[in-house]
């Protein structure tokens, strides 16, 4: 927990823990890595993924740094959909494709 450059976070609704969060601070020069941020199942389409982002950016920029950098592994649409909703933009993206399904598959 006391882990330097690292912030843990424990979301909760009215006093309820939520999900949780995990951010690393300095990842690159003034960059923040969010590498986990979770809403629990029975929580979400509430918001409580905004207002996480929102704590996520605040305590981003109260370590110094200016830039909050998430990685989104495809299908995961409701995570792309928030951070699109938020203002986050596609700095990098990766295709694969399953060579098991056949080369003409």
């Amino acid at each position: 927990m006391a882990t330097c450059d690292n912030t843990l976070l424990v979301l909760q609704a009215d006093g309820e823990p939520i999900g949780n969060g995990w951010l690393r601070h300095g990842h690159l020069p003034e960059v923040t890595y969010g590498y986990s941020l979770v809403v629990d199942p029975e929580f979400r389409g509430r918001g409580h993924g905004r207002s996480a982002m929102a704590i996520g950016e605040q305590v981003t920029w109260d370590v110094g740094d200016r830039v909050v950098m998430f990685n989104v592994f495809g299908g995961h649409e409701a995570a792309m959909s928030l951070y699109t909703a938020v203002g986050y933009r596609v700095v990098k993206e990766t295709r694969s494709r399953d060579l098991a399904a056949g080369v003409d598959g």
